[in-house]
């Protein structure tokens, strides 16, 4: 979580588990950063944050899922080196469709695609 000035500025709600008895997934459920604190890099550090955390616990992968308008989440994903996996059509209760993004850190589809954060610094 981000705080400044004692106020809850931003947060990312994350979790690791074994996928389907397979590898060991990471998730990022749940990115938000008041709009007010938005462009100062509050998000891209909250992301690297869980990312670097679910390395050290041996993440295969991590996986989440934007809508498909929400050009931002998408470039601050791409950047971080996610991967457009699949659209998911009418995947939210609004009716509005998603990406489905992964961060290949070991094993992946496509190793010559993962990236770690380190790779990023």
């Amino acid at each position: 979580m981000a705080v400044e000035q004692g106020s809850l500025v931003g947060v990312v709600i994350s979790k690791l588990e074994a996928h389907r008895e397979g590898p060991l997934r990471g998730y990022i459920a749940m990115l938000a950063v008041r709009k007010e604190h938005r462009g100062k890099g509050i998000a891209t550090k909250l992301v690297q944050m869980a990312i670097d955390e679910m390395i050290k616990q041996e993440a295969d992968h991590i996986a989440l899922e934007t809508e498909t308008t929400n050009t931002a989440a998408i470039k601050l994903y791409e950047r971080l080196g996610f991967l457009r996996s699949k659209q998911l059509h009418r995947y939210y209760l609004n009716g509005n469709s998603a990406f489905r993004l992964v961060l290949y850190l070991k094993g992946g589809e496509d190793d010559s695609n993962a990236q770690t954060a380190e790779d990023e610094k």
